[in-house]
């Protein structure tokens, strides 16, 4: 990093000039330490004993501080807010503002099409999560679910048979076997 040149013709007064110097000194000792750290710290954590432990956690720490450092003295910007996403900076110019808001637009426009290509309908309100967590399954599945429980336990069938058969049509993904064995389908045949 380059030192602040003085205004020309203008006399800089010894203290002001001792506060330069140690600043600059400064600079150039935190930089060096950096560099140092970046590279020290992670040698210093892979040599034996290789543990993770306080020590380990502090190197990792003095890697991280370091790079931290030399990442804002040649950016002006951390580690962290490097890593933010292009939507949370600020664009510089009103047209490049206005360029993102239309390819926004574009995009959700070509992705609600693409839904709707698909009959997106109710998935939709669901969202990634719902449909990953519920599947296939439509609107009242409870009460489906309740029926079956109840004449299931009707026809004579304890819990444990009902779970041995959701077990049993897990593990052969829902077919049913033609011979009958030791599982729930002999007894229904």
């Amino acid at each position: 990093m380059a030192t602040p040149t003085p205004i020309q013709n203008v006399p800089i007064p010894p203290e002001q000039r001792l506060a330069l110097e140690q600043q600059e000194r400064y600079q150039r000792i935190t930089r060096n330490l950096a560099i140092g750290g970046l590279f020290l710290c992670p040698v210093i954590a892979v040599l034996p004993p290789r543990k993770l432990d306080l020590y380990t956690f502090s190197l990792g720490i003095g890697f991280y501080l370091s790079a931290d450092h030399l990442c804002t003295l040649r950016t002006g910007r951390g580690l962290v807010q490097q890593l933010t996403p292009m939507q949370a900076m600020e664009l510089p110019t009103e047209k490049a503002r206005e360029m993102q808001r239309i390819l926004k637009e574009e995009r959700e426009k070509s992705r609600r099409t693409h839904e709707r290509q698909e009959g997106g309908g109710k998935d939709e309100d669901k969202g990634v999560l719902g449909r990953l967590w519920m599947g296939g399954e439509k609107e009242g599945w409870r009460e489906r679910r309740l029926e079956e429980e109840k004449k299931a336990l009707e026809e004579g069938k304890t819990y444990t048979d009902m779970i041995f058969e959701q077990i049993w049509d897990v593990w052969n993904w829902d077919k049913k076997s033609g011979k009958s064995g030791k599982g729930e389908e002999g007894k229904k045949e």
